[in-house]
C-alpha cells in the first residue's frame, strides 16, 4: 500500500509539471489520497497545490477544506485559513478542533469579534465562557500630544493690510496640547461599544493692522496780529494682537454590530463643545477739533474740524455645538475587505455629507504587510471634494509594527475613521502625512507613538481701496489671501487590553 501512495504521488508530481493541454482530471481517491498524506507529513505546499486543482475541478469536501485551512494555517497565511475553515464549518459546524483553528485564524487577522464569538460557543476545552458576559470591558486607551506650529506670529505682519490697504487681519493656530481616554465594552456576543473623551487646547492669536490719517503739528506761524498753527495729515499703521486659546470637549461613541458572513454594521455619533473669546473690530468717523489760530486782538483760539477714523475692539466669550453622525459597513472577502462610509455633520454653522469606499488588501495572507486605499466625497452646500487616502503598515518585528499613511486633499469640516477624527478647524488643510509604532510588550500592553504632520493655509483678510473710472467713487473691497503654513504633533498612547 505504501509503495503505491509513492507511486500516485510521484505520478502526481510529473502530472502537475505537464503542459495545461495534458493534464487529466483529478477524481475524489486521488485528491483525499495526496491531501491526506502530505497533511500527515506537513507539507504544507503539497496540501495547497492538490487542494487548488481540486476546487478548480469543483471536488469539494469537508476534509479538504480542513487539510488547506490548517496549511494555510501553518504557513501564516491566516486570510486563506480563514476562507477554508469557514467552508469547512458550513460541511460540518461541530468540530471544535476547526473552530479553535478558526478563531486562532479570526484573531491573527484583527477579526477579534468573531473570534471571541467562536471561542464562547466552543463546548468542553475550548471553551472561554467569559467573553459571553454582558458589560465586560476589554480594553482601556490612553494617550496624549502635542502640536507644534509655524504660523506662531506672521511672517507678513509688515504688509498685513495689503498694498494700498486700510485695514488687515490674520487669526492664527499656535501650538495645540490633545488628550484621549477610551474604552471597548463588549455588550453581547455581536454588539460591542466604544467611547471616547477627546481635549483639545488651541492656542491662538489674532493680529491686526490698521492705518489712518492722522493730524500731525508741522509748525507754528507768529504774526504782529495771530499765531497760526499748520498740520500735516501723514498716514500711520498701528499693529495690535490678541492672544486667546480654543477648548474642545469631545464624546464620541460608536457600537460595532457583528452579523455572521464577515458583515459588520458600526454606527457612531460625535459630539464638540467648543469655546474661546471672540474678537470683533468696529470702526467708526468721529468728528475731532483742533487749534486754527490764536487771536492776540480777542485772546481767543479758534477751531476748526476734521474727520478721524477711530477703531475699537471687543471681546465676548462664545460657546457652541457641532454634531457627526457616521455609518460604516464592512464585508470581509478573503484577503481583502471592503467598507463602505457615509456621514452627516454640522460644522461651523455649516452642514456637509460625506460618501466614502475603502479597500484593504493582506496580499501575503496575514498581517505582516497590508494597506487600505480610500476615496471620499465630501459636499458641503454648492462646494464639493474629492478626498483621497493611503495607508500602508505591516510587521516589523515580533514584537513592533509600523504603519504610514497620507491624507490628499481639503479636509476642513470633514472627518475620518467613522467620525471619530474630525477636522473642524477654520484653516484649509492641503495633506495630511503620518507614521505609527506600535509595541507590543506582552499580551495585554500596548505602547504608541504617533507623528502627523499638516500641511495648512490660514486665511489673511485686509480691505482696499478702489476707484470706480466712470463715477470717480472710491470704494472699499474686502480681500483674502492663503497664507501657507505647518504643524508637527507627536503623539504618545498606551493600550491595556483585558
Amino acid at each position: 500500500m505504501t509503495i503505491k501512495i509513492h507511486a500516485v504521488f510521484i505520478i502526481f508530481c510529473i502530472w502537475m509539471a505537464l503542459p495545461a493541454k495534458a493534464v487529466e482530471r483529478l477524481d475524489f481517491q486521488t485528491v483525499d489520497m495526496l491531501t491526506y498524506r502530505c497533511y500527515n507529513e506537513q507539507k504544507w505546499d503539497s496540501v495547497i497545490l492538490v487542494g487548488k486543482q481540486a476546487l478548480h475541478q469543483d471536488i469539494d469536501y469537508y476534509y479538504m477544506r480542513v487539510r488547506l485551512g490548517i496549511a494555510y494555517f501553518e504557513k501564516r497565511q491566516y486570510f486563506p485559513a480563514a476562507s477554508h475553515l469557514e467552508k469547512a464549518r458550513k460541511f460540518n459546524s461541530g468540530d471544535p478542533f476547526v473552530a479553535d483553528y478558526l478563531s486562532r485564524a479570526y484573531g491573527f487577522t484583527n477579526r477579534i469579534e468573531e473570534s471571541n464569538l467562536l471561542k464562547a460557543s466552543m463546548p468542553g476545552a475550548f471553551a472561554d465562557t467569559s467573553l459571553s458576559k454582558p458589560g465586560l470591558l476589554e480594553q482601556v486607551h490612553f494617550e496624549s500630544g502635542y502640536t507644534v506650529s509655524s504660523s506662531n506670529s506672521p511672517t507678513n505682519l509688515a504688509t498685513l493690510m495689503g498694498k494700498d490697504s486700510i485695514y488687515g487681519e490674520q487669526d492664527l493656530y499656535g501650538n495645540n496640547f490633545y488628550g484621549n481616554l477610551g474604552l471597548n465594552i463588549r455588550v453581547s456576543k455581536r454588539l460591542s461599544f466604544s467611547m471616547a473623551y477627546n481635549y483639545l487646547n488651541f492656542s491662538k492669536t489674532k493680529y491686526v493692522q490698521y492705518g489712518r490719517g492722522e493730524a500731525h503739528l508741522d509748525s507754528i506761524g507768529d504774526r504782529p496780529l495771530s499765531r497760526d498753527y499748520f498740520y500735516s495729515y501723514p498716514w500711520k499703521i498701528h499693529d495690535t494682537s490678541f492672544h486667546y486659546h480654543v477648548q474642545q470637549h469631545e464624546i464620541y461613541l460608536g457600537a460595532t454590530v457583528t452579523l455572521p458572513w464577515g458583515i459588520k454594521i458600526m454606527p457612531a455619533v460625535h459630539w464638540i463643545h467648543v469655546a474661546y473669546p471672540v474678537t470683533n473690530t468696529s470702526m467708526r468717523t468721529d468728528s475731532v477739533s483742533d487749534t486754527a489760530y490764536y487771536s492776540k486782538v480777542g485772546n481767543t483760539y479758534h477751531m476748526f474740524k476734521y474727520s478721524s477714523l477711530v477703531y475699537s475692539f471687543t471681546q465676548k466669550d462664545t460657546t457652541f455645538n457641532n454634531y457627526v453622525v457616521a455609518l460604516r459597513i464592512s464585508k470581509d472577502l478573503g484577503r481583502f475587505n471592503l467598507a463602505l462610509s457615509g456621514s452627516w455633520s454640522n460644522l461651523n454653522g455649516k452642514t456637509q455629507e460625506q460618501a466614502g469606499l475603502s479597500f484593504t488588501y493582506f496580499p501575503f495572507g496575514n498581517l505582516d504587510f497590508y494597506g487600505t486605499t480610500a476615496a471620499t466625497g465630501f459636499f458641503q452646500g454648492s462646494e464639493s471634494r474629492l478626498l483621497l487616502s493611503q495607508v500602508i503598515g505591516g510587521r516589523l518585528t515580533p514584537w513592533l509594527w509600523g504603519e504610514a499613511n497620507f491624507n490628499y486633499g481639503d479636509y476642513t469640516n470633514a472627518n475620518i475613521a467613522n467620525g471619530a477624527i474630525v477636522y473642524n478647524n477654520s484653516d484649509m488643510i492641503d495633506y495630511r502625512a503620518g507614521a505609527t509604532l506600535t509595541f507590543a510588550l506582552g499580551k495585554h500592553i500596548q505602547l504608541s507613538l504617533v507623528y502627523q504632520y499638516f500641511r495648512k493655509e490660514s486665511q489673511q483678510y485686509y480691505y482696499i481701496k478702489t476707484q470706480d473710472p466712470g463715477t470717480h467713487e472710491i470704494k472699499e473691497s474686502l480681500q483674502t489671501k492663503n497664507n501657507p503654513y505647518n504643524t508637527n504633533t507627536i503623539i504618545g498612547g498606551i493600550t491595556w487590553k483585558f
